[in-house]
């Protein structure tokens, strides 16, 4: 189980959150999700997916549906506001460049399959690979 997060939901109050990352499959874009619990059920999405490509490691944050995301982000330093926002329907969302090394302590392995996606993790048989050759 990945390492937890106080949450201060207005609508649950006070949770324990992990976080659960992976791609969005039409761009490969970051996915950030909150899980609950040992069975890791799905509470929310902190990223939202919006048309295009986002730069790696960055995401639009689903204030629309948890106003209270920049909060928690902020307060566990998980990443920082860009300046920039992407649009969808009659709601704005700001992009953030999320903070790498958070995101690895708090979920190692899917940072580990994004990473592996975005082409910035080897596979462990091609590391071996050219371990060899050197």
């Amino acid at each position: 189980m990945n390492k937890q997060l106080e949450f201060n939901s207005k609508w649950n109050g006070t949770m324990n959150l992990s976080l659960e990352i992976n791609t969005y499959v039409n761009n490969n874009c970051l996915y950030i999700g909150l899980v609950t619990g040992e069975n890791m059920a799905w509470h929310g999405d902190l990223t939202i997916n919006l048309a295009g490509k986002c730069p790696d490691y960055c995401g639009y944050v689903d204030i629309n549906n948890m106003p209270e995301l920049e909060e928690f982000i902020e307060k566990h330093e998980l990443g920082e506001f860009t300046g920039l926002t992407g649009k969808s329907g009659f709601c704005t969302y700001p992009l953030y460049l999320f903070n790498v090394d958070k995101l690895r302590e708090y979920c190692p392995d899917g940072m580990e399959m994004y990473e592996r996606s975005i082409g910035k993790v080897q596979e462990k048989d091609e590391v071996k690979k050219e371990e060899v050759r050197k």
